[in-house]
């Protein structure tokens, strides 16, 4: 691993890598950030998604951010959130307070956009930087092209300067040269524990595979025996 992190910092420059040991010296974490990607993000809103997976706990997550933050430090402007968005379409009924202020209405509550200040008190256009619902409803009402008020970030030519540059594999690692204490820096991979019972001796097949119990292939016969559970190329029963 150690070898590899060094190759890929080789080959992508401006990439940053770390790797963590437990207290027995075995392999515990490992960051890597490749250098087209931190460029790339300079050119992005500072909005970092996070997908959780239950099985990382909140020690790994913190490791996690210590390295990010050497390379994407704090600051106001920056967002970690977690998106679950649905959209639903919605009748509102829209006031227009002046140029570019207006009252935004559905059935139970109000809401304020501001135009000219990409803002509206759902907060969605804030955060998101694409117009709301609100906001939407709004500039249709001034016949305005709600396209104009979505953030330059979202734009097509933004995100392909942001990834114009392209990340580079790190090559054959057994033919390369390395500093004389990368071996150092290797360590064993973690502690596994052993599964209980007897370690299976068949591929267990998907619901979709033929004859699966509960699968449409259930259904099916042979065309050349005329028995269900097979096809005519697997058929094996003798015909006579």
């Amino acid at each position: 691993l150690s070898r590899w992190l060094y190759k890929i910092t080789e080959t992508n420059p401006g990439s940053l890598t770390y790797q963590h040991v437990d207290a027995a010296g075995k392999f515990k974490y490992a960051f890597v950030a490749f250098g087209p990607s931190i460029r790339g993000f300079s050119l992005m809103r500072r909005v970092i998604a996070v997908d959780v997976v239950d099985a990382e706990n909140g020690a790994s997550w913190k490791w996690f951010f210590r390295g990010l933050s050497q390379k994407i430090p704090d600051a106001s402007d920056l967002v970690f959130k977690l998106v679950s968005r649905l959209g639903a379409a919605m009748l509102l009924n829209v006031y227009q307070v002046d140029r570019s202020e207006f009252e935004v209405k559905n059935e139970t509550m109000k809401f304020v956009v501001d135009l000219e200040k990409r803002h509206c008190t759902c907060n969605v256009f804030d955060i998101d930087k694409i117009p709301c619902i609100h906001a939407i409803a709004a500039a249709k009402h001034i016949k305005r092209d709600e396209n104009r008020f979505v953030d330059a970030s979202h734009l097509t030519e933004t995100w392909a300067k942001a990834y114009a540059e392209s990340i580079h594999p790190g090559g054959e690692l057994s033919t390369s040269t390395y500093p004389e204490n990368i071996d150092e820096l290797s360590c064993p991979p973690p502690a596994t524990k052993k599964k209980s019972g007897r370690p299976p001796t068949k591929r267990k097949r998907s619901v979709g595979e033929f004859g699966v119990p509960g699968s449409k292939s259930q259904s099916h016969k042979c065309s050349r025996c005329g028995t269900g559970g097979h096809n005519k190329i697997t058929c094996q029963r003798p015909i006579g």
